[in-house]
């Protein structure tokens, strides 16, 4: 009796654990649809790190700035977005831009990418929730680290933060996925307000996934408001996604360029709202070794801008 009531708890637990992994992971099983076959070197694709672009000290940059895909931009899609961008000098991702964290999605990407006039642009990258494994133990897909390396100068937290000088302008990347451990904020906060006090003149703009305020309904997340608002207003700009939504209150915007659209917050109070699908170019333009700034939103579908402003430096 003592053996069939072990044997019982046993299948139990096996099959508890079955079904949790299914809960978690469903999607990545039932939404992937069938992989295709692969050509060339795409596989072991590695995309152009800004942090080694071979930039002038007083180039003038055209920076294309696109939020949340989830694998739905196409070739023609790439190539229409450099078509009404002339001379894109680089370009700034702010998560989730595939689907799933596993190799079907990152080869998808690479496919529609290589071929695209994008293909040899300097990429900056901020990881968002979907480029992490979902399951017992949540964690950065090795794919993401392969296939876009960032330099190691972060501070001693988890996940993938750092920064990124270029003409005119400091990149922070702040991956908001392990914000669970909140003994990290501080030490995170102290980092990026040296680097802003130490930004030598450059405007200084914040790449992260969760925003700090949010665009869409449901979607608020207190303890990023807490520990970074105060912080990132600093900033001259910050970047953010994963709301599904566009919206701006300076210095704060957020951006999505093909994920799912959300509904946005009824109480939601910003300069500028919309539920389009966009995406943002930001120009600069360096005179005597003083910076200047505009950031641009223009609307995927018919390339309309949806709202411009001159950044204002700190």
């Amino acid at each position: 009796m003592r053996k069939l009531k072990k044997r019982y708890v046993f299948i139990t637990i096996v099959l508890a654990s079955l079904i949790s992994l299914c809960l978690v992971r469903w999607h990545a099983w039932f939404d992937m649809p069938p992989e295709p076959k692969w050509e060339g070197p795409i596989r072991d694709y590695v995309f152009p790190s800004m942090a080694d672009a071979p930039f002038a000290p007083d180039q003038d940059l055209t920076i294309l700035v696109l939020g949340d895909i989830h694998s739905n931009l196409t070739l023609e899609d790439y190539n229409a977005i450099a078509d009404q961008v002339p001379n894109i000098d680089g370009v700034v991702q702010t998560g989730d831009w595939m689907q799933w964290g596993q190799n079907y999605y990152y080869q998808l990407l690479i496919q529609e990418w290589l071929p695209s006039q994008l293909h040899n642009k300097p990429v900056l990258v901020c990881p968002g929730n979907h480029e992490y494994n979902k399951g017992l133990i949540k964690e950065r897909s090795e794919f993401w680290d392969h296939a876009f390396p960032h330099p190691n100068n972060g501070p001693a937290v988890p996940g993938a933060t750092y920064y990124v000088d270029v003409p005119g302008i400091r990149f922070i990347v702040i991956d908001t996925n392990p914000i669970w451990r909140l003994t990290h904020f501080t030490r995170l906060m102290t980092w990026i307000n040296h680097l802003v006090k130490e930004a030598d003149g450059r405007f200084v703009v914040a790449v992260m996934h969760h925003p700090v305020i949010s665009a869409a309904k449901g979607r608020f997340n207190p303890l990023i408001y807490s520990f970074c608002h105060r912080g990132l207003s600093k900033t001259d700009l910050v970047l953010a996604g994963h709301d599904h939504s566009y919206m701006r209150r300076e210095p704060f915007v957020i951006l999505n360029t093909a994920g799912d659209l959300k509904r946005q917050r009824p109480s939601l109070r910003a300069a500028e709202a919309d539920t389009a699908a966009v995406y943002g170019v930001i120009r600069t333009h360096i005179t005597d070794h003083t910076p200047q700034m505009t950031f641009t939103v223009y609307r995927l579908r018919d390339h309309s801008v949806v709202d411009s402003i001159y950044v204002k430096h700190h």
